[in-house]
């Protein structure tokens, strides 16, 4: 067998799992339109004003769980000491209530896809 074709096979054994693991890249703008339709009865995004039945996600990734002065928060979720990055928010969307039990977030975003495109959105709004 050629040294080029030796080269490809191995070349394709390491990258292809790697890209298959990957998955496809979030939809930023379907997260958005997610959020909107699910998250956004709750959550607000802006500066001032939207609803307030939930804490203002505006700059949450790199925020600590419980900290926005603003809101009442449940004591599980003040004692979870959880740092929002993009994992920790998909893992605790997947099942609020399992990853935080006694927390009083009711929605959940099971699917892979349209979880990662709402964090993906989460993760471009800065305050």
């Amino acid at each position: 067998m050629p040294a080029y074709r030796r080269l490809f096979i191995v070349a394709a054994a390491v990258v292809t799992p790697a890209v298959c693991a990957a998955g496809p890249k979030p939809d930023v703008e379907n997260g958005k339109a997610t959020f909107t339709a699910m998250c956004g009865v709750c959550h607000s995004v802006v500066k001032t004003g939207g609803p307030t039945q939930g804490p203002n996600l505006l700059g949450v990734v790199g925020r600590k769980a419980a900290s926005e002065p603003e809101f009442v928060y449940t004591p599980a979720l003040k004692a979870s000491g959880i740092t929002w990055s993009t994992k920790s928010l998909d893992k605790f969307l997947i099942n609020p209530a399992v990853k935080v039990p006694g927390t009083a977030m009711p929605m959940l975003i099971p699917d892979d896809k349209t979880r990662a495109d709402v964090v993906a959105y989460l993760a471009t709004l800065k305050k």
